[in-house]
């Protein structure tokens, strides 16, 4: 049977004006395209040019050309352009919440009502993967890419040069990032982070996720996310105290202020840039592909870069993947936006994707030879043999309840004495944006 997430939608009403002209409707069948399409993404740097390789490929094929447009703050420039009845062909869209959101608002064409038989689309992709284009049984798109966040990137010649061993535990990891603390001069720290403004207030929701799954189990965690359990929770509480054990002033390059004033990119680059700051940095199995690919090509994988699993906090609860995926959906029903959702679906689009270094892909038919380097190969890896997957917590949340889970982050490790009253408040807005579902 397979599993389903259902995740509430956030009724706009200038939305649904807008809706009944421009999409959902299942009445006029699909129709003729005019051979462009509009495809919309919130990627930039090595990430757009990778899927440019494989829109490319597809108007090499077809003849149909493709517009690529992106914007990094993805929910509210969806929402402008739906409400003013001008929504892209294409897009792919990065939090299954937000597919959901979209597919209750008639905005998103089924895949049935494209002529598209949904199993064979996804008779490649395991139910992990197709319950996230799936909304009330019916199935709006294909999973695109996915990745693993369960990932903490490293420099392997620093740590054979201190004599570290990989940690596969949190206390471990812990001692690492003390010990590097000890010996580290200037302003040199052991972690970067980048958390800068609501964009990039996601990279501490992955630190808390991949936290609070191994400390508190999954069930809790499934429970957090659905709203069946409040975020002033002690579990929570707990996961909070041991994040800033590592995200605060002493250990982070910078300090917490430097945290809250860079990009995620810029966190990568006080790590692997030519001139580092810092040793470790926490993000997901695409931080290789923009290391490589945006911040140093010079890197040598498996040397100057690498990544090891997030260790073990707590032995009951193992070591629970944490990912994410994006979705491709259409929004305008016609025969070249189905050619194209169909083509993201092959082995053969995965093979330029991942060809690249850029991503790796839930899609079966991708052979592991396909991988450019090791790095991404051991995340396509990872991602097969997890023992348990656990989708990207705040992606999950309905609203902007996701990204606000990022801001109040932002002022925990800014002010974690204050850690109960932003919860309890936390909560309160939580509370309203589940019974609103």
């Amino acid at each position: 049977m397979k599993r389903r997430w259902f995740i509430p939608a956030a009724v706009f009403a200038a939305m649904a004006l807008a809706l009944g002209a421009c999409g959902g409707d299942d009445d006029g069948g699909t129709e003729a395209g005019d051979g462009s399409i509009t495809v919309f993404s919130l990627w930039g740097g090595s990430e757009q040019e990778a899927f440019q390789k494989v829109l490319d490929q597809f108007t090499e094929d077809t003849g149909i050309e493709t517009k690529y447009e992106s914007a990094r703050d993805f929910l509210p420039v969806i929402r402008t352009r739906l409400a003013a009845g001008n929504p892209p062909d294409v897009a792919v869209i990065p939090r299954p919440g937000v597919v959901a959101e979209l597919a209750r608002d008639d905005a998103l064409i089924p895949l049935e009502d494209m002529d598209l038989d949904p199993d064979a689309i996804n008779e490649n992709y395991s139910d992990t993967w197709t319950s996230l284009a799936t909304v009330d049984d019916t199935v709006y798109g294909v999973v695109a890419k996915a990745n693993s966040k369960s990932t903490i990137w490293y420099k392997p010649a620093s740590f054979q040069e201190n004599g570290f061993e990989i940690p596969t535990t949190w206390d471990a990891l812990l001692d690492i990032t003390e010990q590097y603390d000890q010996k580290l001069t200037g302003n040199k720290a052991p972690w970067a982070v980048g958390a800068q403004g609501r964009d990039n207030s996601w990279t501490l929701t992955d630190w808390f996720e991949n936290i609070y799954a191994r400390q508190a189990g999954s069930d809790n965690y499934t429970k957090l996310f659905n709203g069946d359990l409040p975020f002033n929770d002690q579990t929570v509480k707990d996961a909070l105290r041991e994040m800033v054990k590592i995200v605060n002033d002493k250990y982070v390059a910078g300090g917490i202020d430097t945290a809250l004033g860079i990009s995620f990119v810029d966190g990568i680059g006080r790590v692997f840039s030519k001139n580092p700051v810092a040793e470790m940095y926490m993000e997901g199995g695409f931080v290789g592909g923009i290391a490589l690919g945006d911040v140093n090509p010079d890197l040598k994988p498996g040397e100057d870069i690498d990544f090891f699993p997030w260790p073990t906090i707590d032995e009951e609860h193992g070591n629970p993947l944490v990912g994410g995926g994006d979705v491709a959906s259409a929004f305008v029903n016609n025969e070249d936006n189905k050619k194209l959702i169909e083509y993201l679906s092959t082995p053969e689009a995965g093979r330029i994707w991942v060809s690249t270094g850029a991503i790796a892909s839930p899609n079966e038919g991708v052979a592991d030879d396909a991988y450019p380097n090791d790095l991404v190969a051991k995340e396509a890896e990872q991602l097969k043999n997890a023992e348990s997957f656990l989708f990207d917590g705040s992606d999950l949340l309905p609203g902007t309840l996701g990204q606000d889970f990022g801001t109040l982050l932002q002022n925990i490790i800014k002010t974690p004495g204050n850690m109960d009253s932003l919860l309890d408040d936390y909560q309160a807005e939580a509370e309203n944006a589940f019974a609103a579902r």
